[in-house]
């Protein structure tokens, strides 16, 4: 990181950016002034101290669960920094390279990488503290946190990668869930061809999205909007007991219309999981519209 920040962003400051980079140049680097700081200045210091004091290693990462956050901001960013590194990185990057032997690409990535190999490094430390019999109970929670935070980069970088939504995807609630199916929707009598859809469930909306073939170049996938159905017109149908991969979803149209999405998951246990949560999210909905009648 101190590369990019000693390296890349002071040099972008003295020297100025091209004419229709800027403001663009902030966009590539996101946080990673705070990760690299935060790190260089506390963390690295503390992690060290865990060498001498085993055992306060698991309360260092649950104490700074919310502080691991930044490398959910920075995921959150990456999608718009990939697309500008990628516009400039054989013109304006590519000379400045700053003698590095990883291009600026392989640098970006550290932060992602560094979240996951945490995540690695602790559920080792859980297996071997488990066969010197001592307390994992911290350590299990710890290993918790060290899950939990790079599943939500990974989910704000796929959200971050969604094309053509025209709502603001921030103000749709929390992300619960996300997944390939393959998806027919049915209109009446009519059954439209399954097709390969990314499927976000948030709390107030489901989008359903078309996978973007992976460009030269451009190693990382994209999605392209496709549909969406406000959790205020959702249902769901009970999986069909012959085929314990289907989950049907359906719209209701202001007309009274019904459109029925009809989709495969690759296991039982991802359907089960989206059913599980539609169910609950219907049931918060219901609990909330019959709170406001009994307030009238």
């Amino acid at each position: 990181l101190g590369l990019m920040v000693q390296g890349y962003m002071t040099m972008m400051a003295n020297q100025g950016v091209p004419e229709d980079m800027r403001g663009k140049d902030r966009i590539v680097f996101g946080n990673i002034h705070q990760i690299y700081d935060w790190h260089k200045d506390y963390f690295l210091g503390e992690l060290e101290k865990c060498v001498s004091d085993p055992d306060s290693l698991a309360q260092l990462f649950i104490k700074h669960e919310r502080r691991l956050h930044m490398y959910v901001v920075y995921c959150q960013n990456k999608p718009k920094s990939e697309h500008i590194v990628s516009e400039y990185i054989e013109t304006y990057f590519e000379v400045r390279q700053l003698g590095h032997r990883l291009q600026l690409n392989d640098l970006l990535i550290k932060p992602v990488q560094r979240i996951m190999k945490y995540q690695l490094l602790l559920k080792d430390f859980l297996k071997y503290y488990s066969k010197a019999g001592r307390d994992v109970e911290k350590l299990q929670k710890a290993v918790e946190v060290t899950c939990f935070v790079p599943k939500r980069c990974n989910d704000m970088m796929n959200v971050g990668r969604l094309q053509g939504f025209e709502g603001k995807i921030t103000a749709q609630g929390k992300l619960l869930q996300q997944d390939t199916f393959s998806v027919s929707e049915q209109e009446g009598n009519l059954v439209s061809r399954a097709r390969e859809r990314r499927v976000f469930l948030f709390e107030l909306l489901v989008i359903f999205s078309e996978p973007i073939e992976k460009k030269k170049g451009f190693p990382l996938p994209g999605y392209t909007f496709k549909n969406s159905i406000k959790v205020s017109c959702l249902g769901v149908e009970g999986p069909p007991q012959e085929d314990p991969c289907c989950l049907v979803l359906t719209s209701r149209g202001t007309d009274g219309s019904v459109t029925r999405f009809i989709m495969h998951a690759s296991s039982p246990e991802i359907q089960q999981a989206w059913y599980n949560d539609v169910v609950q999210i219907l049931e918060t909905q219901r609990n909330f519209l019959n709170g406001s009648s009994a307030l009238r």
